[in-house]
């Protein structure tokens, strides 16, 4: 049969059983040389035989020694209450309650591991000094292939090996055992009548007055007497009947009677334990007719409650008996009923314990005959057990009898509840009375065992909490009476030596698993205490909102004080985890740092002693706050980017204003990608909300997913504090990695893994809910960390790219100084330090100063088109920066490097630049990729750009033709030579002076240096003309251009936008009505800010700049480009500037009577015949162009009413106003009209063309120039 395990037999049996009083008790001890496991499956194996049936055991023959056969009741049983510790705290109980005595001593030991049988006599000798009360001393041989007759003495017992041995033959040897103990019985018996007296077990020497005897041989005087054998003649007889006759005493016939049912009592005690309950029955009767005539009250009470214990035996065993007329109630009808019905026992019983607890109150009353409190305590208990197990069964069945007689586990039964409630109710008033009791007299194991007996009935009862009030009291009276109970023990260890003969067999083996077993068992009962007020114990993870927190801290704190007073190690260490974990905040400084310390001592005090695996797992579970990724300084982390957007990732913005699928933002901040092999830094936050310092041995990163390998570190985190310390991390395999947490292992605790939990530890409670018992425990679990509270960090593992660094700039410092408009370049070597990838993909991406200036002022509301237009141009297409180096077959092998060269243009408010170069590596280019990781080296230049060469403001002008004539000696007619000269110079005809204009262009210059400047004109398809000026520093220009007009100009077309198109274009506020921004020229409509715009934009076509700084020649000639967009020009401008898309022109026919004076001045005669031709030249690209010719003579100098007046002063011959149909692009129609001067006097012609081509009310056309007619 398996052995138990070892705490099965650690524990006797329940001694707070109803028929505890009839077991006996025997001490095993180990012999010689064997190791624990063994006597433990040693005694295992006796306990599973511990109940012997009398009719098994064998009668001793000698007729002296048959006063307690095993024949006078065969179906009676002794039971066997196996120790292994003596308890010598209750002797001074053992004559009123006999079955606290040691009757045998039984010495174990391993046949295997004992060389001499001869030498273990001694051992028969040494327990006989050592235990004198024992009856028996007997040296049981297990695994012992001998005889039982070749054994050296019959004190030493034979049990077979194991593999050839059964339960029976443990039984043979245990029945062989009890007839040699009921064979001792009688002389105890004897010992008992011859005595004094038979005192009460708080009864001082001088509370009788009696009269001492000569002492018997072989029999102590005391009280309770203990042959030391079998040997010596008692002067008693034994009668036929086997009652001992007492012999006459000298004492007065009140104590002699007392004497007497006192022994008789002791007598039936004994019947008891020899397993004769109908003969202890009888004998309790007679004694309790005895003792209640002499008023002996405490005796009286034990004989009742015997009486009660033989009943409930002979009920079990199902022997017929009678109940004592004594113990009815006094109007109970036939004392003489046999066999009582159970509802009638079961009834009789507990008025049988209230008349004893009655009765032990009475004794209080007589000095020395008082009831002793254990007594009187585990009275109660006894019939509280009794009454849990009838409540249990559901009665007085065979389950509630074996329940109480044998301690047999009773099956579940169901009972009606209105019955069960009104019995446990009955068992709760029993429980009320045993705590009432008062344990100041009481030492610690007594009061430990009351309270766990008041406990157990009410965990098998359903009474959690109650059961755990008790076993809270139990813990508070154990801490004082333990460590008082150590000191005494110390100081007696220190004073008695130890004996020679202690060297060959010691029971301190048994005494250290006693102790050992009792502090197990004293750490399930603190695990109990803590699981009924609400602490888990095992889980490390889990908080429970049942409960009072006070009580919870008062509970661990209680719990850590009875391990520091055992002392227990591992208990301490564990308590002290749970009240940090619990607790921790509700705790002073120094009972925090106090807790420390003692917590760190026995944890090292504990390691010492060779414990193992005790250690609780650390008790913050929000240690770790957060965990984050650190970019690395040396190298950049991977981005994932479409392929095609690679080389000018600034333009991702997409055609929405809104895209309700793209990805937030922060989803992509919170995106890293890590390379294969790589080490990458994360960053971990630790708290430390307490008052000391946390020793951390080693802490690592753990995660899920893809493999990777973590540093581990050492460190301390100082108290309340949050730390940050870092940790790396190389990847091993590719794809997604989540960093789910820390694994470490703190000082005192065992290794744990905790989740990142950023949020504050507040703990939920769950929904109150009414729950009953167990439930209202369980329900309000909670786990932490929540899920919902738990952080990872997720990342993506690639495959291995190159690692580009800068190794050199050919910029000195970094820095550069250039003008406004002028253009740089420096070289950026590259270095690519990986060993086994090259960068065979590389795109290069620029941002400067600029930028976010001109961002802000596109965002600025007031705004118009064409001001947008102009910020989007100096933002989008104007580019500070610009790669030289053509990038499509660019490569950096591994551990190679390459140059890449940048181009800078100096813009005004350029002061830093940065270049964005991001490179990767596409293992094979015949496959199309859509995205791909790459990485970005970033580097900053430092620029200084310095004005040059600023536009001041600038003016347009037309060529007139109305200048006055010069007449020179030979008569020839000519213009200023001035004028002459300049068109000359910039190759404009004289003749088609009208289709030109002149700018007046006003240039600062700003750079202290002299500049010389180059201004372009296209006049002509190929003719450009050039103007070159020198600029003293400081100094304004102004440069005379001329500008060749501009025609057949879209002005409908809107402002366009270089941004990407949106999904909604916002109106400008230009055009919006009611807006009442304006420029200096006014509010401008939209159609002609649009018509100022594009022929700006046709203007600035034209123009071209360039200026050089041919002095400062230490970094180089300087040149650089002249910013013409800072022209402005107004609708006036426009009118100067355009041609139109029909020109009219007058002129007039030379004769005889003509003298051309200009261009467009003639002198003529009166009354002489002219003609006047009008020329209408089509301009337009847009098709032929029809529409009416009007012609309006007027007189000079005159007012208006007047000057029209000529209808007296000229003929005409034909109408002055007529049709032109049809002219095509650049044709010219000529229509002639005759007329006659009448009067003298100066005369204006002006022509006009209405444009009819899309119908009446067209656009009109006048001539640029006037006719002026002079008569004479």
């Amino acid at each position: 049969m398996a052995p138990r395990p070892p705490s099965a037999v650690s524990t006797p049996l329940d001694t707070l059983s109803y028929a505890a009083p009839s077991r006996i008790r025997a001490f095993l001890c180990p012999v010689g040389l064997i190791s624990r496991p063994r006597f433990l499956d040693f005694v295992s194996r006796l306990q599973d035989t511990s109940i012997i049936r009398l009719g098994d055991v064998t009668p001793d023959p000698r007729p002296e020694r048959v006063m307690f056969s095993p024949q006078g009741l065969p179906d009676g049983f002794v039971v066997y209450n196996f120790v292994t510790a003596v308890d010598n705290r209750h002797v001074f109980l053992e004559d009123l309650e006999l079955y606290r005595r040691t009757f045998a001593v039984f010495g174990l030991a391993d046949y295997s591991n004992i060389g001499n049988l001869t030498d273990l006599q001694v051992v028969i000798g040494a327990l006989q000094a050592q235990h004198p009360q024992a009856l028996i001393h007997k040296v049981i041989l297990f695994d012992c292939p001998l005889d039982q007759n070749q054994l050296p003495s019959v004190d030493f017992i034979c049990v077979p090996p194991k593999r050839a041995s059964r339960i029976a033959s443990v039984r043979t040897t245990l029945c062989d055992l009890t007839s040699a103990l009921l064979a001792e019985l009688p002389l105890l018996a004897k010992a008992y009548q011859t005595t004094d007296t038979i005192a009460s077990p708080l009864a001082r020497d001088d509370d009788y007055d009696s009269i001492t005897l000569a002492p018997v041989p072989g029999v102590q005087s005391r009280s309770s007497p203990s042959p030391a054998g079998s040997t010596g003649s008692l002067p008693s007889t034994i009668n036929k009947d086997n009652r001992i006759s007492h012999p006459l005493s000298h004492h007065t016939e009140r104590q002699r009677m007392r004497r007497k049912g006192r022994s008789m009592k002791i007598i039936a005690n004994m019947y008891l334990l020899a397993g004769r309950a109908f003969d202890a029955l009888r004998e309790y009767s007679e004694a309790l007719n005895v003792l209640k005539g002499v008023n002996d009250h405490l005796w009286h009470a034990s004989c009742l409650e015997g009486i009660g214990i033989c009943m409930v035996i002979l009920a079990y065993i199902g022997v017929p008996f009678v109940i004592p007329g004594a113990v009815l109630p006094p109007d109970s009808s036939s004392p003489e009923r046999r066999e009582p019905e159970p509802p009638q026992l079961l009834d009789l019983l507990p008025q049988m314990t209230s008349t004893i607890l009655s009765l032990y109150n009475r004794s209080q009353n007589f000095p020395g005959e008082s009831v002793p409190q254990i007594t009187y305590a585990e009275t109660i208990l006894r019939m509280t057990n009794l009454l849990t197990c009838t409540t249990l069964a559901g009665g007085w069945t065979a389950a509630a009898r074996a329940a109480a007689v044998l301690s047999r586990p009773i099956p579940e039964t169901s009972i009606p509840y209105s019955e069960f409630h009104h019995a446990k109710i009955n068992v709760m008033n029993w429980i009320a009375a045993a705590q009432i009791v008062r344990l100041d007299g009481v030492d610690a194991v007594d009061a430990a065992r009351i309270l766990t007996g008041i406990a157990a009935a009410c965990g098998k009862l359903g009474y959690i909490r109650k059961r755990g009030f008790v076993l809270r009291q139990l813990v508070t009276e154990l801490i004082p009476r333990i460590l008082q109970a150590r000191q005494v023990a110390q100081n007696k260890w220190s004073q008695v030596p130890r004996s020679d003969d202690d060297g060959y067999w010691d029971d301190s083996e048994g005494a250290s698993v006693q102790q050992q077993e009792l502090d197990s068992s004293v750490l399930a009962v603190l695990s109990d205490i803590c699981d009924v007020y609400g602490i888990p114990v095992d889980s490390t993870s889990e908080v429970s909102s049942f409960g009072w927190q006070n009580i919870k801290t008062s509970i661990l704190k209680t719990c850590i004080g009875l391990c520091q007073v055992l002392p227990d190690y591992v208990g301490i260490v564990q308590y002290t985890s749970m009240l940090f974990r619990f607790s921790g905040g509700d705790l002073s400084v120094d009972e925090q740092l106090a807790l420390i310390r003692n917590f760190r001592n026995a944890h090292t005090s504990a390691r010492s002693l060779g414990a193992q695996g005790f250690e609780h797992e650390y008790w913050d579970s929000y240690f770790v706050r957060d965990i984050a990724v650190v970019e690395s300084s040396l190298w950049a982390m991977p981005t994932l980017v479409p392929l095609e957007t690679t080389a000018n990732r600034t333009d991702a913005g997409g055609p929405f204003i809104y895209n309700p699928f793209a990805k937030k933002g922060d989803e992509e901040a919170n995106k890293y990608i890590l390379v294969l092999g790589e080490p990458v830094e994360f960053k971990v936050i630790l708290q430390n909300p307490f008052a000391f310092e946390l020793e951390i041995a080693t802490m690592s990163l753990v995660g899920t997913d893809a493999a990777f390998s973590s540093d581990v570190i050492s460190l301390a985190v100082p108290p309340r504090k949050l730390a940050p310390i870092s940790i790396y991390l190389t990847p091993m395999s590719t794809g997604v990695l989540n960093v789910t947490g820390c694994k470490f292992q703190v000082f005192g605790c065992k290794e744990t893994t905790l989740p990142v939990t950023p949020t504050a530890a507040i703990v939920t409670p769950p929904a109150r809910i009414k729950s009953f018992g167990l439930e209202a425990r369980i329900s309000s679990i909670i786990k932490i960390p929540s899920p919902s509270s738990v952080k990872q960090v997720s990342v993506e593992v690639v495959p291995e790219l190159p690692v580009l660094r800068v190794n050199r700039i050919s910029l000195p410092q970094c820095s550069l100084m250039l003008l406004e408009g002028e253009r740089r370049r420096f070289a950026i070597t590259l270095g690519n330090v990986s060993e086994t990838v090259s960068a065979n993909t590389i795109s290069v991406s620029f941002s400067d100063s600029t930028t976010k200036s001109l961002s802000a002022a596109l965002e600025e509301q007031f705004r118009n088109d064409s001001e947008r237009y102009e910020i989007e141009l100096f933002l989008r297409k104007r580019a500070a920066l610009r790669c030289i180096t053509d990038l499509n077959e660019f490569s950096i092998p591994s551990n190679g490097e390459a140059d890449i060269e940048v181009e800078v243009l100096g813009k005004r408010g350029l002061t830093a630049g940065r270049i964005e170069i991001s490179y990767s590596h596409i293992i094979d280019s015949d496959v199309l990729l859509e995205e791909k990781y790459v990485r970005t080296l970033t580097v900053d230049i430092n620029f200084t750009v310095n004005a040059s060469i600023e536009v001041a403001g600038c003016d347009l002008v037309p060529f007139s033709y109305d200048m006055p004539m010069i007449h020179t000696s030979d008569g020839q007619v000519t213009t200023t030579d001035i004028l002459l000269k300049f068109l000359d110079r910039v190759g404009i005809p004289f003749e088609e002076m009208d289709s030109y204009c002149l700018m007046l262009l006003d240039l600062r210059n700003s750079w202290p240096s002299q500049l010389s400047v180059e201004l372009g004109s296209r006049v002509g398809d190929n003719d450009i003309h050039t103007i070159k000026e020198v600029i003293q520093p400081g100094h304004l220009s102004r440069l005379l251009v001329p500008i060749r007009r501009i025609s057949d100009v879209d002005t409908s077309l809107p402002i366009p936008s270089l941004l990407p198109p949106k999904q909604f274009s916002r109106q400008s506020t230009r055009s919006m009505p009611g807006n009442a921004s304006s420029t200096k020229s006014g509010v401008w409509s939209a159609e002609v800010e649009r018509k100022v715009f594009w022929y700006r934009e046709e203007l600035l076509r034209l123009l071209d700049g360039r200026w050089s700084d041919n002095v400062a020649e230490t970094d180089g000639l300087r040149r650089g480009a002249v910013e013409l967009r800072g022209l402005r020009i107004s609708p006036q401008m426009v009118d100067i500037v355009r041609m139109g898309n029909v020109g009219v022109d007058l002129s007039l026919s030379s004769s005889e009577h003509t003298r051309r004076s200009g261009k467009y001045h003639w002198v003529v005669e009166a009354d002489s015949f002219f003609t006047l031709a009008a020329s209408v030249t089509s301009h337009s690209t847009a098709g032929l162009v029809s529409g009416i010719l009007r012609i309006q003579p007027t007189l000079t100098n005159l007012p208006v009413s007047t000057a029209l007046d000529i209808n007296r002063r000229i003929l005409f011959n034909g109408t002055l106003q007529m049709p032109v149909v049809g002219i095509e692009s650049g044709d010219a129609r000529r229509i002639e009209t005759d007329f006659v001067l009448l009067a003298r006097g100066e005369y204006e012609f002006v022509a006009s063309f209405e444009d009819t081509t899309t119908g009446i009310g067209g656009r009109r056309y006048l001539c640029r120039e006037k006719l002026v007619i002079t008569c004479n």
